[in-house]
């Protein structure tokens, strides 16, 4: 499956830049949905090298905004987002499959 992702924000930091580079990777992927494309950046997060003391599976996270729409954010060291990275959508799918 064929997704877009819509760059916001990115940081100069080397972590962000691996993450950025991760999600545009993942444009092309198998998932059909927005959980399983979650689920697969989670898993892919694990292998970005840590940075300091912080972990990049723990530094960003991804949010469904329905089942073809989905959100990249830089978190806080508190858990809340910080701020938006990337809106990811799946191409070609119908509207009808929406939440």
């Amino acid at each position: 499956m064929k997704w877009n992702a819509e760059p916001h924000r990115r940081g100069n930091g080397q972590q962000e830049i691996q993450v950025s580079i991760l999600v545009k990777e993942m444009q092309v992927t198998f998932a059909s949905d927005s959980e399983t494309w979650i689920n697969q950046f989670k898993d892919r997060l694990r292998a970005i090298p840590r940075k300091n003391c912080f972990s990049a599976e723990f530094g960003y996270t991804a949010s469904a905004i329905d089942l073809r729409t989905l959100e990249v954010w830089k978190v806080k060291a508190n858990g809340d987002n910080n701020y938006k990275m990337f809106t990811v959508t799946l191409i070609g799918k119908n509207d009808s499959d929406r939440l």
